[in-house]
Formats: C-alpha cells, structure tokens, sequence
C-alpha cells in the first residue's frame, strides 16, 4: 500500500508521497482536529468534541481510541491500531495534551506515539 502526505500537496504534478508511519501519525493528528461526525467516508473519524470534554468525561480518552480504531479501520488501515491515550501532565495552564501511542497489528513490539494538543 502507497501512503500520500498529509496535508495533501502536489510535488511535481504527484502528490507527494511519506512513510507509512508518518502517514498513520499524520492521519491521527487531523482525527483529533476533526469534529465527531463532521466527515461523510467515516462517521467515526473525528474525536475533536471528545477532546473538549475530557475534562468533564473521564472516559473520553477510551473513547476517542475506540473511535480512532474504527476509523482506521473504515479506511482499510489495518496495520496500525491505537492502544492508548494519555493526558501528559499540563505545562500550561488550560492547554491539555494527549500522547497517542500506536502499536503495529503486525509486529506488536513496534509503537509509535505522537503528542497532541486539540
């Protein structure tokens, strides 16, 4: 499977192209900028409004990872699933950020994680 770059750009009339990984991670960080619903190729792809009211939900975390789960896999993306979601102690006041660790469903030693900051 060939994987493009996020956010989508032409290079040399081609869009250009990226690692798996990066290209799993990227899609992740536009799942988490992206309101729930919001997008019609998957009704589960975002997980903005979730992020929001994590302070308030104690599962959303669980929740925006089973959500991603079922995007990744509406979108055929079965080598990569997320395992977990965790709130980083905060740095600044009123600014939450999330580490999303990604295992491989290939070779479950390989993870992968990417902060975020919805």
């Amino acid at each position: 499977m060939s994987f493009i770059a996020f956010p989508l750009r032409l290079e040399k009339d081609f869009l250009r192209r990226t690692g798996e990984v990066e290209a799993v991670l990227a899609l992740i960080r536009l799942m988490a900028a992206t309101p729930g619903g919001s997008w019609s190729g998957s009704r589960d792809f975002g997980v903005r409004d979730l992020f929001e009211g994590a302070r308030t939900n104690p599962n959303a975390a669980r929740q925006a990872a089973e959500r991603m789960n079922r995007a990744l896999n509406d979108l055929y993306i079965t080598g990569y699933r997320v395992e977990s979601i965790m709130k980083e102690a905060p740095s600044v006041q009123d600014v939450d950020t999330y580490v999303v660790t990604l295992v491989s469903t290939v070779d479950e030693s390989r993870t992968y994680s990417v902060a975020l900051s919805p």
